[in-house]
């Protein structure tokens, strides 16, 4: 499609405002249930095969953040980088806040060899304050969620890997937006999402099926937005299967601007776009009404 569809910032502001909280909600439940997680690791497929590689966890995060580098690159220079951007911040938003449901739903013990020695001591109830939790939040805030393999650390971070989540999404989006005279660079981040998992499971930061989930999540949610955007008409929209979903209520909101199907994927510098808008603007004639009414006088037979 040649003509761009709006872009509508009071929604990407909402859904800003989702993602802050499904982050900060992820941060608050691991202060919280940390003090209840045990300290026996399960067994583990990938556990018995491979011991414990604790450089891998550096890996993984660095596997993590070019990823998210390279979907920054990709939104900055996409011709729709705001709906992009609200789509993929939805997404991650809706995985994110599964994630915290998980976390306090179920805890499961951290898989080092020795939990005693890499986790943080856990308080009693006793002990337990406001002002604890509120510490451990802000640390997790300002890290972003990363914890530093060299320090004691919060346990129970388990479930599915949220690590895999941005590696995933990163992953499938670039694949998704990126022009057809780049598709074979979708590849590139996909080998680093697959170097950052396995290395996930064996620095044992997260058990195999932690990884297989975030996998099997992210892949379908993202698949079930842009099944929706996807579709054609809006009539077909109010009747498709996947309005039983009551999420798609909401997706339906973010989208009923947008042009239906996918649009086309074209690259541009934003700043230069806007440069040349300006000036085709400026080069076009500028008719006053007194121009328009001589014009028409000009026209009439003779």
């Amino acid at each position: 499609m040649s003509s761009r569809s709006p872009s509508e910032t009071h929604k990407l502001l909402v859904v800003i405002i989702f993602l802050v909280f499904a982050a900060f909600s992820n941060w608050a439940a691991l202060a919280y249930i940390h003090d209840f997680v045990g300290r026996e690791a399960l067994p583990d497929i990938i556990f018995g095969i491979v011991s414990e590689q604790k450089w891998a966890l550096k890996v993984g995060d660095a596997m993590v953040m070019l990823c998210v580098t390279f979907l920054v690159l990709l939104v900055f220079f996409h011709q729709e980088r705001l709906i992009l951007l609200r789509r993929t911040f939805f997404i991650v938003g809706c995985l994110y806040t599964m994630r915290t449901i998980s976390l306090l739903c179920t805890q499961l013990p951290s898989g080092y060899v020795n939990n005693n020695s890499q986790c943080r001591a856990r308080m009693n109830r006793s002990s337990m304050s406001w002002d604890s939790l509120a510490l451990r939040i802000l640390q997790q805030t300002i890290k972003l969620g990363f914890q530093d393999v060299d320090d004691k650390m919060l346990c129970g971070d388990l479930l599915f890997s949220g690590h895999t989540i941005s590696m995933v999404i990163s992953s499938l989006t670039i694949g998704y937006y990126l022009p057809h005279s780049h598709k074979s660079l979708r590849y590139v981040p996909w080998v680093l999402t697959w170097i950052g998992m396995i290395c996930m499971v064996v620095s044992r930061t997260h058990y195999t099926i932690d990884v297989v989930f975030a996998y099997w999540l992210s892949t379908g949610i993202f698949t079930l937005y842009h099944s929706f955007s996807e579709i054609e008409t809006t009539r077909e929209r109010g009747s498709t299967v996947l309005r039983r979903l009551w999420i798609m209520y909401v997706v339906e909101w973010l989208e009923e601007s947008t042009l239906p199907s996918r649009f086309e994927n074209t690259f541009e510098v934003p700043l230069l776009a806007r440069l040349l808008q300006w000036r085709n603007d400026r080069s076009k004639p500028r008719y006053t009404s007194d121009t328009k009414e001589a014009s028409s006088i000009g026209a009439l037979p003779v």
